[in-house]
């Protein structure tokens, strides 16, 4: 039985495990960043942290529907993999496979367990520490079983009821664990049997097939680009409005735990906004480079120049992730009841910031990518040195690293780093 659910345990691990990690990697990396800033040194505990989602609805509420977005991509990649359907047609019992999957969920909720084990165990002891991480990470793995299950019967909605119930109330860890147990067995049972149900195909468009372009060729191929995010690619952008919330919800604890206004408000943000602001560029650059490189073709007929092309790949990843930066900075804002003033330098902050980290998120995919098999290694080691530079010059400079982020950002988002960018030559998609 053990040697058993250890190879349907490596099945899983060789086939959704690697999509898995690929789509968890930049989440853990962005966590990891972020707590070693915010929590570190002179910063603020993780106790602060949980004992304000204890004390307050909307905290909690907001802090366990962030992690619930970010982490959902990992648990429907462990969950809905289409590599692992062949395991139901093998003589192995359901709750064996039940037990692998709940297994690799609780890897995945790690950051969500410690958070919670770290925090309560500084305050109440180390023992309700781990009694709350537990309840934690099956609450976490209950919630995106039945995310992902999309409750029908009256069993699996009273199960999602009772968890609903103890998160909202903030129930203690015990309790919570005895409400969770119901709906991590059928959540995951009903997620895990139905995802071969979920169609593969693409959804439809919210995109008009004939929406009409306004503006030269600059905003006609940016918006082209964008249409296609839409159209194709809703589950970046969801990921990405998830990342930001994270962002925020980070910017918003750190300074309303340290009561922080003014400059090192501003400098806060920025912090909190740029590992983030990265992650969400370089998640959306690499659709965007995708379907640059599908018309090429089109590009060369209609002699497009290089600034034309960098321009348009440029403003359409620009766009969300100013519009995200400009979110970030009115929650932080708003939750610290910054001055009118301290408010608009954080919008004008957060905007630029945004637009300067999506210029060097795009530059580092559009160098990581070289169609040889090694594409994804490199973006996640260029976008991690980007992150680790801009978190740095952050914390050092403050408001001042946004003119260090200048330089970078027109150097490889502009069309003389495309032009130069060894991923380009040979290929018959060279930037004239």
């Amino acid at each position: 039985m053990l040697r058993r659910f250890a190879l349907v345990l490596r099945t899983l691990i060789s086939t959704a495990g690697k999509d898995a990690v690929a789509r968890a990697m930049p989440l853990i990396m962005g966590l990891g960043l972020v707590a070693a800033v915010v929590f570190g040194g002179n910063g603020m505990h993780p106790s602060q942290l949980t004992g304000l989602a204890g004390a307050s609805l909307p905290f909690r509420i907001a802090m366990w529907a962030v992690w619930l977005l970010v982490a959902m991509p990992a648990a429907r990649a462990l969950l809905r993999a289409p590599a692992t359907f062949f395991l139901r047609a093998l003589p192995v019992p359901r709750a064996e496979l039940l037990s692998a999957h709940a297994l690799l969920l609780a890897v995945a909720e790690l950051p969500w367990v410690a958070l919670w084990a770290i925090g309560v165990g500084a305050v109440d002891g180390i023992a309700a520490g781990a009694l709350a991480g537990c309840a934690a990470g099956a609450s976490a793995i209950a919630a995106h079983g039945m995310l992902l299950a999309r409750p029908r019967g009256a069993r699996e909605l009273a199960a999602l009821a009772l968890l609903a119930g103890a998160i909202l109330l903030g129930a203690p860890a015990l309790p919570l664990l005895a409400c969770a147990a119901p709906a991590l067995v059928v959540g995951l049972r009903a997620a895990f049997v139905r995802a071969p149900e979920v169609p593969a195909g693409r959804e439809p468009s919210f995109v008009p097939p004939a929406a009409p372009v306004v503006g030269g060729a600059l905003a006609s191929l940016a918006l082209a680009y964008v249409a296609a995010l839409v159209r194709g690619h809703r589950a970046v952008l969801v990921r990405g409005v998830a990342l930001a919330a994270l962002g925020a919800f980070v910017g918003s604890a750190w300074a309303r735990t340290h009561e922080l206004a003014g400059e090192p408000l501003a400098a806060a943000s920025i912090v909190a906004l740029a590992p983030f602001a990265l992650f969400v560029g370089a998640g959306l650059a690499g659709p965007v480079l995708r379907e640059e490189r599908r018309i090429a073709w089109l590009l060369d007929a209609c002699g497009a120049a290089a600034p034309l092309r960098a321009g348009a790949a440029a403003t359409a990843v620009a766009a969300p992730v100013v519009a995200l930066a400009l979110a970030h900075g009115a929650v932080v804002g708003a939750t610290s009841r910054a001055a009118p003033a301290t408010a608009l330098r954080l919008l004008g902050g957060g905007a630029l910031a945004g637009l300067l980290l999506s210029g060097v998120a795009l530059g580092c995919v559009r160098w990581s990518e070289r169609q040889d098999g090694r594409d994804s290694s490199r973006v996640l080691l260029s976008v991690f040195v980007a992150v680790v530079a801009a978190t740095a010059t952050a914390w050092t400079l403050g408001e001042r690293t946004l003119a260090a982020w200048a330089p970078a950002a027109a150097l490889l988002a502009g069309p003389a780093g495309a032009r130069r960018l060894p991923g380009r030559r040979g290929r018959g998609a060279a930037v004239r």
